[in-house]
């Protein structure tokens, strides 16, 4: 099996990369020939290979340099990637996911029909991308990327760790053959058919647009004097009108999921926080009754999110199953950030919190919202606070649904294609 990379000079390109190539897959890395890609690919081709590095892990994970395999590549020939590979991940932003496409389609990936990951899609995503591949093209869609990591140098991969499950949609036909690969390449995936649980458990969208523009003028005048503005800390936890205004836009989102007929946890309307309860204090004693047991916690953790991943959850809910911060039904969002490990440590803000999550996150929670008359005012403001800051028109770019009519979104939502 060969694995290709689209945009392996990324920091999760080269964590994909790092980390197949550590377990002795063949892996086709495609970058284009900018000056840091080339850089990259000139680094990997002298020495054969990049570090993997690792914090201190319990699985006792060491860093090490990984090489090459003999059938390995890395390169800026889109049409070795295309022709050697028998999946491709897209690891780059949401945004330019439809300008990758269209270049593998000029080499002739349409012909193949070889799954495509992306990684992660964000919010309605394959509907654009059947718009050039064709309708149906196989494509598995990650609600997020499997890893935290960064690239600290050009032949280095830190991955700080390796998340512990997530949901994979299958959207289009897929062989048997391509599911095992699936299978076997992303175990800890919960894979669904069902697209709308992947497009609308998007959490960055409600946490990271309306956090960086609520926030943009003391986060660029602490860019001038060179304080640290923490984006979790600093941006909401000690900001509970940004949190209650997250609250409102995730209130839109789990909206959206239940008027399609989606269970969901955390709706205002109707928490179904008894069931909440029993179920993650069900996962919690398994847990701790196999503490230490690797294999065996993957697979509970993983039976859980099968369950999981027929529902939508609040931002406090995902914060739970994700972080393990126990749900407190009395608690505020801003609250529960605050007490959230992870987002103590300094969190560098991000433009891409605007330039990628609205487009492809907030823009397509209006558009859905109204396709289904739900109250949507507050994404609707925070939208247009980004034009007016910007003197841009972003749903004139991002995914406004314009293309679809309301039958076709709704069906593909629901996995009925």
């Amino acid at each position: 099996m060969t694995i290709g990379i689209y945009g392996f000079s990324s920091q999760s390109g080269k964590a994909f990369l790092a980390d197949y190539l550590a377990k002795g897959y063949d892996v086709i890395g495609y970058t284009r020939a900018t000056e840091h890609g080339q850089a990259v690919i000139d680094y990997i081709h002298t020495a054969n290979g990049l570090y993997l590095e690792r914090p201190v892990n319990k699985n006792n994970e060491n860093t090490k340099f990984v090489t090459l395999t003999p059938n390995s590549k890395v390169t800026s020939d889109l049409k070795l990637l295309v022709e050697l590979s028998d999946i491709i991940i897209i690891a780059l932003p949401s945004i330019y996911q439809e300008g990758a496409i269209e270049q593998m389609c000029q080499a002739g990936v349409w012909k193949r029909r070889i799954p495509i990951v992306l990684s992660p899609s964000r919010t309605i995503a394959t509907p654009y991308l059947w718009k050039i591949l064709g309708e149906r093209y196989p494509i598995v869609c990650f609600s997020t990327c499997p890893y935290s990591c960064k690239a600290p140098r050009l032949d280095t991969s830190l991955i700080k760790r390796r998340k512990r499950t997530w949901v994979a949609s299958l959207e289009g036909d897929f062989t048997n053959e391509q599911r095992k690969i699936i299978k076997v390449l992303f175990p800890q995936a919960a894979l669904t058919k069902v697209p709308a649980l992947t497009s609308l458990n998007n959490i960055g969208a409600v946490f990271h647009c309306a956090t960086y523009l609520l926030n943009i003028d003391e986060i660029e005048r602490r860019k001038q004097t060179g304080e640290i503005f923490s984006f979790y800390m600093d941006g909401i936890a000690v900001r509970p009108e940004v949190g209650e205004v997250l609250e409102q836009i995730d209130q839109v989102r789990l909206q959206i999921a239940a008027t399609l007929g989606i269970e969901v946890f955390g709706l205002k309307q109707r928490p179904r926080e008894d069931v909440w309860r029993k179920l993650i204090n069900g996962l919690r004693a398994l847990e701790d009754e196999h503490e230490g047991e690797i294999e065996v916690l993957r697979s509970i953790r993983k039976q859980f999110m099968q369950y999981l991943n027929n529902s939508v959850l609040s931002a406090s809910h995902w914060l739970d199953i994700t972080y393990g911060v126990i749900r407190d039904e009395n608690e505020t969002l801003s609250q529960t950030i605050g007490r959230t490990p992870t987002y103590q440590k300094n969190s560098v803000p991000q433009e891409r919190y605007m330039t990628e999550d609205i487009p492809t996150g907030l823009v397509p929670f209006e558009a859905l919202a109204k396709m289904l008359n739900i109250d949507c005012t507050i994404v609707t403001e925070i939208i247009n606070r980004y034009d007016k800051i910007t003197k841009k028109d972003v749903r004139s770019i991002g995914r406004n649904l314009h293309d679809f009519d309301k039958e076709y979104i709704l069906n593909y939502l629901k996995g009925v294609y």
